[in-house]
């Protein structure tokens, strides 16, 4: 069985029996059906194993039937839907309830981790999608007056004092604004680390340092500093148990959870938030029954409220602005019970590069919402005093969470056109809130929350469903315990791949796979969720770090003469001629000839009428105050006549490309040299899929090897860094190359054996130029219908990367996602780009193209570079692209650099393959099978 072959790998790569839960590594939750039946746990493990080298431990006593098993030093590399498939394959093994694997994903985004990384990837989504621009307000103290915690203060002097406010998060720094006689470091504790100090060490390298100070701060910070929490005479007890608030692994904030219930906390506020957990449910369980107030963060940037916010049985808090209305980013939904500040709330600001000094600034997200909601917690209970609000549960025959919903949702203000279905009973009102006497609090079912509008039908809507379903079980026909994280993760993924610009969040490259059990199961409510995905590309590509344009588009576009030198003037004095005329007769035969060959619709034939009618005056917008001067229609024309003159894309038939198409560009001079030599490296050239789906390209470079990018192998294969330092790879089911034009069929299709080279480090979402984005497959030779195509010639000379040349790549484009079509003018929609460019060109998306291109950063000119084996070029490539040979216009077209990323509009990037050998990152032992020239 392939997925506990790989369990045993890592198994192999154990290096201790160390139980703490620490981060980043190989780690899977297993929930028992009888706790009585532990004993032989680890037995039978070591038996389905064949090895003992792993960490078996329970949870803890609060919940017997949960144990974690983990991989200490193994790093966490297989990708999620994997780790996955080896929970399901030990349900199975073990006989369990559930098996649920820690993933470390990115799914979701934390806006106040932008004060500290506002140049990480997520960020592109949070400019756009969750950070406001809006100034903060000029007093520190409005969030706290927002609640109406200045007026509660009055009515109880005792500010909270007594009241003992668990956090489970990233722990807490020093900061003048957190005085540490409010912190209780005697019954704090550090999940993640094996120890009792709860102190943030504000790694750069972890996601959200400095969080748990924020967030510790908005609860409570001693009046006098530069801000104030809500609780000011409250208790903390910080339980640091992650290093990220985007809950991919339950584990150890269930622990938290079990901790702040033995140190008799009364308050349990998480600012974190991720998929359906079944440890961090039960934990929940285990708190409310022991009378503790338990609420969460409703979640940042993705529309659904978040897991544990979404349990019915906790507090839900979204966020709101400084006016009361909801903050852009908040997530939303009817589990939401209340709203609180969570844009531009002050907070207590601690950074790993703040030389130990810290700030106070402006925040963002429901981080602080549930914060600020938690020290009005602690107001309450101090108030009325723990044992009077027990007493009264207790008579009521409810808990006391159910008690504080209660009395919170019936105190709080309604702005005016409130909308409770999204953002809950109103804004926290702690004055109110304390006026309310405990017998006065009506029963939950008296105070219903009637919307004044419910919205239509949200498109998260399906997530949010599948969300609920798992923590109340559906209709039963589903094993949610067993399939609740899983099928949240999927329900969140493909809602992430399917939305426009946000696809950079994503946890894996590729699309995930359900695991067997869940493909067999899987409810209608997850295949609704997951259908969001089918109009995003099976594989994203990395993201490449901003590169201004440097491209002339005038002189791209602007006819000349032959023998005329392409300059910026003689371009402009061409279009202010006889240019502009023959521009548009060269437009309209391109345009002409793509309707021919493409076949068109009417909506297809409008748009590429609008840029013939359009190419004039846009032109000469374009002449006189350059791109940034275009408007958004005005950009889209420019591009498609850059594209249709300058940056073409041939679709290739049987080794040729459209002689008449090639008429009408700047092209044909070379690409008539090239005609003898184009059958052959065409015939190289094929798409790489995964049961069948499109993730990338590959290139035939020596006797059944092909080259590609290790981006494109990890969607391909899982990979475990071996004890040895040598890493093994496990190739998925049905990995095929496949060399026919159209990817169809299976005459030219080849299967992909093994991975024998790969370059050493990870690739994941982010270009680093240090890191080699090349593996070398081995590939059948042959198949029922004939041989592999023989590979052509590598360019073994280091010089000839150095170059400013053209070039061409040939690839199998997919359809891009919204973060490859940014607009560097940032005036129109990515996805708008998009959708017009591919109906104006008829794009076939998955099927083979001849793209040339310039080089316009030859190796060792490259900013950021230091291997000197990068090159940039301006060929028109798209995701599927990754792994495409780029080759030079000479004799025999041989294959110069391995394109591996881009940005549409700005620029593509590709290694030397000469200096990757060079290098020595690949084993000589494999690179010199390969055909070098």
């Amino acid at each position: 069985m392939a997925s506990l072959d790989i369990l045993r790998a890592i198994s192999e790569a154990s290096q201790s029996d160390d139980p703490v839960l620490r981060p980043g590594i190989v780690r899977f939750e297993l929930e028992l059906k009888d706790y009585l039946k532990a004993a032989h746990l680890r037995k039978d493990i070591e038996s389905l194993l064949g090895a003992s080298r792993f960490s078996l431990t329970p949870l803890g006593p609060l919940l017997p039937s949960f144990h974690v098993l983990q991989f200490p030093g193994v790093p966490r590399t297989v990708a999620p839907d994997r780790l996955f498939g080896i929970a399901d394959a030990l349900v199975d093994a073990l006989d369990l309830v559930s098996c649920t694997p820690d993933i470390g994903s990115t799914l979701y985004a934390e806006p106040d981790a932008r004060a500290l990384r506002g140049n990480a990837p997520e960020s592109v989504a949070l400019d756009a999608f969750c950070w406001s621009q809006a100034p903060a307000p000029g007093d520190l103290h409005w969030s706290v007056k927002a609640v109406r915690a200045t007026e509660a203060w009055a009515i109880s002097p005792k500010k909270g004092k007594g009241a003992i406010v668990a956090q489970p998060d990233t722990g807490v720094a020093s900061h003048p604004d957190l005085d540490p006689e409010a912190l209780r470091f005697d019954i704090a504790t550090d999940i993640i680390g094996g120890d009792r100090d709860p102190t943030d060490p504000l790694d750069p390298a972890f996601a959200n340092p400095g969080h748990g100070t924020a967030t510790g701060s908005v609860v409570i910070s001693r009046a006098g500093g530069g801000m104030v929490g809500s609780a000011p005479a409250a208790s903390l007890v910080p339980i640091r148990c992650t290093t990220d608030v985007k809950i991919f692994d339950g584990t150890p904030v269930a622990a938290a959870i079990l901790h702040a219930v033995k140190m008799k906390a009364d308050i349990i506020t998480m600012s974190l938030g991720g998929i359906y957990s079944r440890s961090i449910a039960a934990a929940v369980g285990v708190a409310v029954d022991a009378g503790l107030i338990v609420m969460a963060a409703a979640g940042n940037c993705v529309g659904f409220v978040v897991y544990p916010a979404s349990d019915d049985r906790v507090i839900g808090v979204a966020g709101v602005d400084a006016n009361d209305k909801p903050w852009k980013g908040t997530s939303a939904g009817p589990s939401v019970t209340i709203a609180a500040p969570s844009e531009n709330v002050y907070v207590a600001r601690r950074t790993p590069l703040d030389g130990g000094v810290g700030t106070v600034s402006g925040g963002q997200g429901t981080s602080f919402a549930v914060a600020t909601t938690a020290g009005v917690a602690a107001l309450w209970v101090a108030h009325f005093g723990r044992a009077k609000i027990r007493a009264e549960a207790k008579r009521r025959g409810v808990s006391v969470q159910e008690l504080f919903r209660s009395a919170l949702t019936t105190t709080a203000r309604r702005p005016l056109r409130w909308n409770s279905w999204l953002y809950g009973a109103g804004i926290v009102d702690a004055a109110a809130l304390l006026r309310l006497t405990l017998t006065k609090i009506p029963k939950g079912s008296e105070t219903p929350i009637a919307p004044e509008s419910v919205p239509d039908t949200p498109p998260t809507a399906a997530v949010a469903q599948v969300f609920a379903e798992a923590q109340t079980r559906g209709d039963g026909r589903t094993d949610w315990a067993r399939f609740g994280a899983e099928a949240t993760f999927l329900a969140a993924d493909a809602w992430r791949r399917g939305d426009a610009g946000r696809s950079v969040l994503l946890e894996s490259l590729a699309r995930p796979i359900p695991s067997p059990g869940l493909a067999t199961a899987a409810p209608s409510i997850l295949k609704r969720s997951v259908s969001y995905a089918n109009t995003a590309p099976h594989l994203l590509s990395p993201l490449p770090p901003p590169f201004p344009s440097r491209r002339q588009v005038v002189t791209m576009i602007a006819p000349r003469q032959p023998g005329q030198e392409s300059t910026l003037a003689s371009a402009r004095a061409s279009l202010e001629g006889n240019g502009m005329r023959d521009l548009q007769d060269l437009v309209e035969r391109a345009l002409a000839q793509i309707e021919v060959e493409s076949g068109t619709t009417l909506e297809a034939s409008a748009a590429r009428r609008d840029v013939l009618n359009r190419t004039e005056s846009v032109v000469r917008s374009l002449v006189t105050g350059g791109e940034a001067a275009l408007s958004a229609e005005g950009r889209i024309v420019v591009e498609a006549l850059v594209r249709l003159r300058g940056r073409p894309a041939f679709k290739i038939n049987g080794g040729a490309i459209s002689k008449a198409q090639a008429e009408t560009t700047d092209w044909q001079t070379q690409l008539y040299a090239a005609e003898p030599y184009l059958p052959a490296v065409c015939a190289i050239v094929g798409r790489i899929d995964l049961n069948g789906e499109h993730v990338g390209t590959g290139f035939v470079s020596g006797p059944g090897l092909v080259v590609t990018n290790r981006h494109v192998a990890e969607a391909i294969a899982d990979v475990v860094a071996g004890a040895d330092g040598v890493d093994r790879w496990f190739l998925r089911d049905s990995v095929s190359i496949n060399f026919d034009d159209r990817g169809r069929g299976n005459e030219k299709r080849f299967k992909v054996r093994e991975i024998v080279a790969a370059g050493p480090a990870h690739i994941g979402h982010t270009v680093d130029f240090a890191h080699l984005d090349m593996v070398i497959l081995d590939v059948e030779t042959e198949n029922a219908a004939g041989n592999l195509p023989k590979p052509i010639g590598l360019i073994n000379d280091l010089e000839e990367a150095k170059l400013s040349q053209d070039i061409a790549v040939i690839g199998y484009p997919a359809r891009p996602d919204r973060a490859a079509l940014d607009d560097p003018a940032g005036k129109e929609t990515a996805e708008t780009i998009g959708q017009r460019l591919a109906m104006i060109f008829g794009l076939d998306y998955g099927r083979k193209y001849f793209s040339p291109g310039v080089v316009d950063q030859p190796a060792g000119t490259v900013k950021g570079d230091g291997r000197g084996w990068i090159i940039t070029h301006d060929a028109t490539t798209l995701a599927g692209c990754s792994g495409s040979g780029v080759l030079r216009f000479t004799d025999g077209l041989p294959i110069l650099g391995l394109h591996f990323a881009g940005r549409v509009m700005t620029a593509n990037y590709a290694h030397s393959l000469a200096a990757i050998r060079q290098s020595g990152f690949l084993s000589a032992a494999v690179t010199d099978r390969l055909n070098w020239v």
